[in-house]
């Protein structure tokens, strides 16, 4: 078997996922892998482990928690022979959905052991990778009002964020340099994708694959209140696509400018600070990732 090793996020889920560390280790050892389970604390620790894990010789590099430490923990494996694995313990979970990994743990052990695998592309931006979503506008709008609400969690605390986001944000002017042509858009909201969901159901993207060389494109323009309330619910079965108000596309590169400076999430985090400019570009076959058979 395979040496592996799972980086493991307690504080994934509001905390909630520090209760599964038992299980998950319980289900690794009747599965008989053979692993090393390490815990992170803050953000960059899953990023190291997974560093050290890569020198130190593991196969297989696990994350388990949510989004944040799986898009660190993928990071950290690109250019290495290493597999990404996932136990998905996360409050949105987006990537899992993409890799068609389900929620229930068991399953996700028994993907790993059963070993089947893909080649995962790599979003770039500003230098930095991702493996899911690119939100730009509104999405890093969300996110700064998510960090200041107690007491909810998933959709709830998601539908709340947005809502306050857009008491204060309304879009702003935005162009897009495709290199062979450049546009301009009054939009709320420009989401580069590389796998399908965001915002832990938000199927903006349903055509996405995330080995397919390509970077999915949602673009919506400034919507009012009535259009947002009326529209975005279909968001959650990709029924949107069709809307004047939104610009679906492809592409391998792009760079998003703007006068005044723009939020930003990746992979469901905050970008460090507002950016003027986002350069993006699609790296294929950048880590080989462990898939299942959940049909989300």
């Amino acid at each position: 078997m395979l040496r592996t090793k799972v980086i493991f996020n307690p504080k994934a889920h509001g905390g909630e996922a520090a209760g599964h560390l038992e299980q998950v280790k319980a289900l690794l050892k009747a599965t008989g892998i053979n692993f090393e389970i390490s815990l992170t604390d803050k953000e960059g620790d899953a990023r190291r482990q997974a560093q050290e894990a890569v020198e130190r010789g593991f196969k297989v590099i696990v994350a388990c928690g949510g989004d944040g430490v799986a898009g660190e923990t993928a990071g950290a494996l690109v250019g290495s022979q290493a597999v990404f694995g996932m136990i998905p313990l996360g409050s949105g979970d987006d990537l899992a959905k993409s890799l068609n990994i389900g929620r229930n743990i068991s399953d996700a052990v028994n993907h790993i052991k059963q070993h089947r695998t893909k080649m995962m592309d790599a979003g770039v931006v500003n230098g930095w990778y991702y493996f899911n979503s690119l939100g730009i506008g509104l999405d890093g709008e969300v996110i700064i009002e998510k960090q200041k609400i107690k007491g909810l969690r998933d959709l709830k605390l998601y539908l709340l964020a947005t809502v306050k986001a857009l008491m204060r944000y309304k879009g702003q002017r935005i162009s897009l340099d495709f290199g062979p042509g450049k546009i301009w858009v009054e939009a709320l909201l420009v989401e580069i994708m590389n796998g399908r969901c965001v915002g832990g159901g938000y199927l903006l993207t349903p055509q996405a694959e995330v080995d397919d060389g390509w970077l999915d494109l949602c673009i919506i323009h400034k919507l009012t209140w009535l259009e947002f309330f009326r529209h975005v619910p279909k968001t959650f079965k990709g029924k949107h696509t069709h809307l004047k108000q939104i610009v679906m596309g492809r592409t391998q590169k792009v760079v998003v400018e703007s006068e005044q400076p723009m939020a930003a999430q990746v992979d469901g985090e905050l970008w460090p600070k507002r950016e003027k400019r986002y350069e993006i570009s699609i790296l294929p076959k950048a880590v080989e990732a462990i898939v299942g058979d959940h049909n989300w």
